[in-house]
């Protein structure tokens, strides 16, 4: 029996991926894994590599983009493991984080946690995001104009969670970061796996809300003892790619909104923050 299925999905990032499966294999002791590799029609040669390189890897080759969460998708449709671990091709390892991830979540006194992840670092190894709170429409009309138009009892008592990022021991949070996302196959047989209507950023959020609202009882949580470099979030973008990057967070957002909260307050999100975006800067 499988232990952990591990995804990848890769998209002209051969390089970062053949070093993301390699700190898996070097680091990975004790327990069964296997590795699925969904390519979103890469024209680095990826296929060609990751095969000749990594001879064991499944890969499953798209004729088109997928997209990050159709892409997981894919690879869990194939996956054995008792648990799937969705891991970015911009990461790398720094222990033996699937096998601690894998002993967290057998332990009983764990039963009740549905998703966990690594405390990931940047590349200098200073801390890096590894999970955040649930999206608040809330606290977005709080901080906008809205807020006029809405009772003052509608947003007053609304606050975000601190975040414990230097705690030593494992900590709730509402969602964790896609990049290391350890999660149940049985949960994701009962709720299924990201939402078809989100292409980039977001869908693990939409996921962990969708599980948090079909298993109340159960948690997500960060255990720190695993230690995971994510790479993208520590690197540096220009101007433009920042705003390209900004539009596309805010496009998944208003679908979030969408799915989570109904489409007046979608439509508000996108309005007023592509007005913040394009305008106001």
């Amino acid at each position: 029996m499988v232990d952990v299925s591990v995804v990848f999905v890769n998209y002209n990032t051969c390089k970062l991926t053949c070093e993301a499966i390699q700190s898996v294999y070097d680091f990975t002791k004790n327990i069964k894994i296997e590795i699925i590799l969904v390519d979103n029609n890469s024209i680095d040669n990826s296929i060609k590599t990751i095969s000749e390189k990594f001879p064991e890897v499944k890969i499953i080759e798209s004729k088109k983009n997928l997209g990050f969460g159709k892409g997981n998708n894919e690879g869990m449709k194939i996956a054995k493991g008792k648990y799937f671990f969705l891991l970015n091709t911009d990461t790398y390892l720094l222990n033996n984080a699937i096998e601690i991830l894998f002993n967290y979540m057998e332990n009983k006194k764990h039963g009740n946690v549905s998703i966990c992840g690594a405390k990931l670092h940047k590349t200098d190894l200073s801390h890096n995001v590894s999970a955040g709170n649930f999206p608040s429409y809330k606290l977005f009309v709080k901080g906008s104009f809205l807020k006029y138009f809405y009772s003052k009892s509608f947003y007053s008592n609304i606050k975000r969670r601190d975040i414990p990022y230097e705690s030593v021991n494992s900590f709730e949070v509402d969602y964790v970061s896609g990049a290391d996302f350890f999660v149940r196959k049985s949960i994701i047989d009962e709720v299924g796996g990201f939402d078809k209507h989100f292409f980039m950023y977001g869908e693990d959020v939409e996921l962990s809300f969708r599980i948090k609202q079909r298993f109340p009882e159960m948690a997500s949580m960060i255990v720190p003892d695993a230690k995971i470099v994510h790479i993208s979030q520590g690197s540096s973008k220009t101007k433009s790619l920042s705003k390209k990057f900004r539009y596309r967070f805010i496009k998944s957002r208003a679908i979030y909104y969408k799915l989570t909260e109904g489409i007046i307050p979608s439509y508000l999100y996108f309005i007023i923050s592509i007005k913040r975006l394009y305008i106001s800067n």
